[in-house]
């Protein structure tokens, strides 16, 4: 009788291990498997470099007229730009391929675009959200910001270098470029936003860092 026992209990315990297998470990293993293929298919491009500067704090409003600041982007790879609605120079283009780069992004994933205004005092609110619309912006992954304007100022150039101001303070101009900031608050690298090649390697370096961080998580 405990001969029998022995063998129920064994072959009840060989079922639930291959149970086990079928159901709880090949699947674990097919994901495993998948994520290592799908994070070797992902590099970075040239552009990317290792951290060059840690942004500061900032407190904006965006186009819904809700107060964005840098705690809204813990945690999150983000593109940052410098623009105003009226500029009639870089900033149709650069734009219009951040539009793309929207547009070609998994809506998804942990990333957002911030379009810092240097005329704010043009810029109004509904201004903002009518420009958001021009580009079919998305709320939750592209803001268009405006705040004190010596601050914007001071961030561009000395936050994301990509600002000029004269000795008196006054703004000068501002590149045609973008800064990528990774999940730590960390600049990672500048794309001319002018040029679609360089557009190219932006949206591949926010893969790389964006899927990198989920992994790792």
């Amino acid at each position: 009788m405990n001969k029998r026992n022995n063998i129920i209990i064994a072959g009840i315990v060989g079922v639930a291990f291959i149970l086990f297998v079928i159901f709880v470990y090949l699947p674990y293993a097919d994901k495993q498997e998948n994520l290592n293929k799908v994070k070797q298919s992902y590099q970075h491009s040239s552009f990317l470099r290792d951290s060059l500067n840690h942004i500061p704090d900032f407190t904006c409003v965006d186009q819904n007229g809700k107060t964005f600041t840098k705690k809204d982007v813990a945690e999150t790879v983000f593109v940052a730009e410098f623009f105003y609605t009226e500029c009639d120079a870089y900033c149709p283009v650069t734009s219009k391929h951040l539009a793309h780069v929207q547009q070609l992004l998994n809506k998804a994933i942990n990333f957002k675009i911030l379009s810092f205004s240097l005329n704010p005092e043009a810029d109004s609110v509904p201004v903002l959200r009518k420009y958001a619309d021009t580009y079919k912006a998305k709320d939750n992954m592209w803001h268009f910001l405006r705040g004190e304007q010596s601050d914007i100022f001071d961030l561009g150039e000395q936050g994301f270098f990509t600002v000029v101001k004269g000795a008196d303070g006054s703004f000068k101009g501002h590149s045609d470029k973008f800064t990528l900031v990774d999940k730590n608050g960390n600049i990672r690298g500048f794309y001319k936003g002018t040029d679609s090649i360089q557009m190219q390697a932006l949206i591949q370096d926010i893969n790389y860092l964006v899927f990198n961080n989920e992994v790792n998580e």
